[in-house]
């Protein structure tokens, strides 16, 4: 399949190999997958403007945050914080406590890629990255909460900073179905968003607007480690399908690699993540027995109308 490629809604099986998280969670967690939503496609909030012209917004879920502020809690923390575009990687901290954090560790851009997006600005991908990223630990399940009160304030400090479009990257399977719902919900509230998912079949349930589906491990939305040219290539092929996305819902396949010979060796390094971290691991194991509300279960479409989403 190739760049231009898409993928039809609605698809549990897309005919191609994808990382499947629920077999991460019986076989290693112990933990039985809660039943996904499954939402009509969303109303899009049109472009107003040519990518090159364009100031992007940046919405983390890995809990990005500095030593001077308030640390984000390790799930269920609806705040979020201010990164500003200025202040290097090098001090930046994880709050995520999820096994996969080990990616954003050894390089904070496969998840907040800060760097990437002021490369795209410097050759001119872009027109401007915006003044601050919103960074929120994604491991959330109140999700009425979060479509009806979080997703307004972060469409106003994005609208505040001139933001034609913002960037979302979820990092654990959880974040992938509160940031569906958060991006939907900020796309109602007139900020047009994309999405970058590393987990197909959430994606085709939450159907987040302009999505683009990258076949990497979870907690690289954004690429590998230390690669900062495949870094770029990969946001950039990202926000240019959300420039170029069309009003029927399909979800893009990326055309890049984890390995170069297409082996997928790195699904038994993301279970043995899991496997091996056990301070981290009972971390994962206690945010997931904290999240009480379940989104799938036949209530998709009146959820949508209560919550603008």
């Amino acid at each position: 399949m190739t760049d231009v490629d898409q993928i039809a809604s609605g698809l549990e099986s897309p005919g191609f190999p994808v990382f499947d998280p629920d077999k991460l969670l019986k076989n290693v967690l112990g933990i039985e997958p809660e039943p996904l939503p499954d939402f009509d496609a969303p109303e899009l909030t049109p472009l107003r403007v040519p990518l090159r012209e364009a100031t992007i917004g940046l919405l983390v879920s890995c809990g990005a945050y500095f030593p001077d502020q308030p640390r984000l809690g390790q799930h269920s923390d609806l705040s979020y914080r201010l990164l500003p575009r200025e202040r290097e990687l090098d001090d930046v901290l994880i709050a995520h406590m999820t096994p996969i954090r080990a990616f954003a560790l050894a390089d904070p851009n496969v998840a907040y890629p800060r760097d990437t997006m002021l490369d795209l600005e410097r050759d001119g991908v872009i027109g401007r990255y915006a003044d601050n990223a919103v960074s929120m630990v994604g491991s959330i399940s109140q999700f009425d909460e979060l479509a009806t009160e979080v997703a307004p304030r972060i469409a106003e400090e994005f609208t505040a900073m001139g933001a034609d479009l913002v960037l979302t990257v979820p990092f654990c399977p959880q974040c992938h179905v509160a940031f569906g719902v958060l991006a939907r919900a900020i796309e109602r509230r007139g900020v047009p968003t994309a999405s970058i998912t590393t987990l197909y079949k959430q994606a085709t349930h939450l159907k987040p607007p302009r999505a683009s589906f990258l076949d990497f491990p979870l907690g690289c939305p954004a690429g590998r480690p230390r690669e900062r040219a495949q870094q770029r290539e990969i946001v950039t092929a990202a926000l240019q399908h959300a420039e170029q996305a069309g009003p029927d819902w399909a979800l893009k396949r990326l055309p890049f690699q984890w390995a170069a010979d297409g082996n997928r060796d790195w699904e038994d390094l993301v279970a043995d993540l899991y496997r091996t971290d056990n301070a981290i691991r009972g971390a994962a194991l206690a945010n997931a027995k904290a999240h009480k509300q379940v989104l799938g279960g036949g209530n998709e479409r009146e959820f949508a109308i209560r919550c603008a989403c």
